[in-house]
């Protein structure tokens, strides 16, 4: 039997654990990541205040794969014939994807290879929550939001400030949307603090006690200050590639097949957080990156011609689902026609956004792709 076309993938994230799946059976799939177990980050956001969440939440990868193999490490670089790992060790293949995702403030993603100092910091932080009298949130797009929500959901007797740089959380996306958010907030009794930031603050900032300085002076008197400033994409393993290029967003600037060095690398690919596409960095970029890079990696193995293959589109207009907790929430849906009462004419509620989104925060769907049973303790 002739041997299967070998496929090297770099990170077991949203990107490298579907495309791993969906070429178990086609290709000699090798998966490289760091972690013994998938933290699915949404769900993390609900279990600061539903703690026996993240028990469901972090997934082993133990069953991922049945063909291919999963080698916990670290890749150090990369290279025409496969990459070499920080002990040493060597891995030889065909096609490469690098799929490293991004880093995030605890207790929202995890960069150390030991899971349980994740785990034990984001209990510690659980603890702080429960027990502070008043929150603010710095940052208000689509984690900030949720926690916001989730937090006043769950700890109606304790004050939940967020801290808005734009006129409406979501400020990237469709304004109707951030203003039905508003309202479940506000239904919520979140304060919300529009056309400010907190100076001390920066994309990684960790958490820290109060009080917070705002933008134009004002104290906010709270117990605990969590940032949520968004995430940064993890590409040292490309920059020091020949021909890779990194925009001003930190993302790798890619051909039309997700290739970023296709003159020297035909074969080296890059998804998710990291690619600069027009996907935003959400798990809803993978629903289409995911499927583009599986079927095109199975051609390619075939002896296609990436060149000659269809190229990546983009989302015209991505799906957004926020949920403010396990009832409330609003959505924007890629669907023709006034069909909402919800926000704008492709918004959607409470009710969809619930059942699309916010009763199990898609727990289910990756513990099935993980091959792992369902176990107690999940939200919904």
């Amino acid at each position: 039997m002739a041997s299967r076309p070998t496929l090297l993938i770099v990170g077991g994230g949203y990107v490298g654990c579907d495309v791993a799946r969906r070429l178990d059976r086609v290709m000699d799939v090798t998966l490289v990541e760091p972690k013994p177990a998938f933290l699915h980050a949404p769900a993390m956001i609900r279990a600061l205040v539903e703690p026996g969440l993240l028990q469901t939440a972090t997934i082993p990868y133990d069953r991922l794969l049945s063909r291919g193999r999963l080698i916990r490490g670290r890749a150090a670089s990369l290279h025409a014939e496969g990459a070499i790992l920080s002990d040493g060790y060597e891995v030889a293949s065909d096609f490469t994807l690098v799929a490293t995702g991004s880093s995030y403030s605890l207790p929202f993603k995890s960069s150390a290879e030991d899971i349980d100092t994740f785990l034990n910091a984001h209990r510690a932080l659980s603890v702080r929550i429960a027990s502070a009298g008043h929150i603010a949130i710095v940052g208000a797009g689509p984690v900030g939001t949720e926690l916001a929500g989730e937090i006043a959901a769950a700890r109606p007797r304790t004050k939940v400030t967020l801290i808005a740089a734009a006129a409406h959380p979501i400020p990237l996306h469709d304004e109707r949307l951030g203003r039905a958010l508003m309202q479940r907030l506000h239904r919520l009794g979140v304060e919300v603090i529009t056309n400010c930031s907190a100076p001390d603050f920066s994309p990684g900032a960790n958490v820290r006690n109060g009080p917070l300085i705002l933008s134009d002076g004002r104290e906010i008197a709270a117990d605990l200050v969590l940032p949520a400033l968004g995430a940064q994409p993890r590409t040292n393993i490309l920059t020091n590639l020949p021909e890779v290029r990194i925009n001003a967003a930190g993302r790798v600037i890619v051909d039309e097949w997700l290739r970023p060095c296709p003159g020297i690398l035909p074969g080296l690919f890059v998804g998710g957080d990291i690619v600069a596409t027009d996907d935003a960095m959400t798990i809803v970029a993978t629903l289409r990156q995911n499927p583009f890079l599986s079927k095109t990696l199975r051609s390619a193995a075939r002896g296609r011609r990436i060149d000659t293959l269809p190229p990546y589109r983009p989302w015209r207009d991505a799906p957004m689902l926020v949920p403010t907790g396990p009832r409330l929430g609003a959505s924007h849906l890629p669907l023709p026609g006034p069909l909402t009462r919800v926000g704008t004419m492709r918004g959607f509620g409470d009710v969809l956004t619930r059942v699309l989104k916010g009763k199990d925060l898609f727990v289910g769907k990756y513990r099935r792709l993980l091959g792992a049973p369902w176990v107690r303790g999940s939200s919904g």
